[in-house]
């Protein structure tokens, strides 16, 4: 390739992950399909492809893209990580949790990867093996809000009520206006009878979002009224997606 080519898919690159940065996937594969798959721009564009099929929950797309960059380099991390985020939408927990392992044992010590680990282990209903990834996240980061709430919800769906309220509080210390924190909260202290707490812990969520039990209202009757239920994933690291990943209705 001639050095105005290379400026040019630089270019092309640097572009595509922009829109994927602010989440127009769409735009972003597009731009990535259109990188020529040749030289190191190969696999970048490939794992940018897989990234933005993830995000629009085509997770077969994603993992046939991971997997033939697997082929190409079997000692990447990140690729063993994508393709488990992949897995979790799928439901495919298993193959999630082998993938993450695989991927610590690349990478080392990792937060990102430990948590997502946890959050497999929540959503398999492994409350255990969840809390003790979360712990180690906290280990490595002890002022990691999303952590804490993991660890949280790991108790509270563990019926350890005590102990969740203990833990998301740790949480809100960090970060105040964590709406999946006060959501949970709330959640605890009405599992623990304690009704006139619990509504203050409503009006301050209201307070931030005063539809916000309208749309869970809205969501709940859109399920009564359909057979399929689309599950969220786990994505990568907004506040909005945290929400995503933990639904307090089990």
């Amino acid at each position: 390739m001639t050095k105005t080519a290379n400026t040019d898919t630089s270019k092309l690159l640097e572009q595509a992950w922009k829109k994927f940065d602010k989440r127009d996937f769409d735009g972003a594969e597009g731009l990535f399909s259109s990188v020529e798959e040749e030289g190191s721009s190969q696999t970048e564009a490939l794992y940018g492809q897989a990234a933005c099929l993830l995000r629009k929950k085509e997770y077969a797309q994603a993992i046939e893209h991971l997997e033939s960059l697997l082929e190409l380099d079997p000692n990447d991390f990140k690729y063993y990580h994508t393709r488990a985020l992949c897995y979790g939408g799928e439901e495919n927990y298993e193959e999630a949790v082998n993938d993450l392992e695989k991927a610590i044992e690349l990478a080392g010590d990792r937060h990102d990867l430990y948590y997502d680990l946890g959050g497999t282990f929540l959503a398999s209903k492994d409350y255990k093996r969840a809390a003790q990834c979360f712990e180690k996240c906290i280990d490595i980061d002890n002022k990691c809000f999303e952590a804490w709430v993991g660890k949280a919800m790991a108790a509270y769906f563990n019926k350890e009520q005590k102990a969740a309220f203990e833990f998301v509080n740790i949480a809100l210390k960090f970060n105040p206006k964590s709406m999946i924190a006060l959501l949970l909260k709330a959640e605890v202290l009405i599992e623990m009878g304690k009704k006139a707490e619990a509504e203050k812990e409503v009006k301050k969520i209201r307070a931030m979002d005063a539809d916000i039990f309208k749309q869970e209202t809205h969501s709940a009757d859109a399920e009564l009224e359909s057979d399929d239920y689309d599950v969220d994933e786990d994505a990568n690291r907004t506040e909005d997606d945290e929400i995503e990943e933990f639904d307090l209705d089990d």
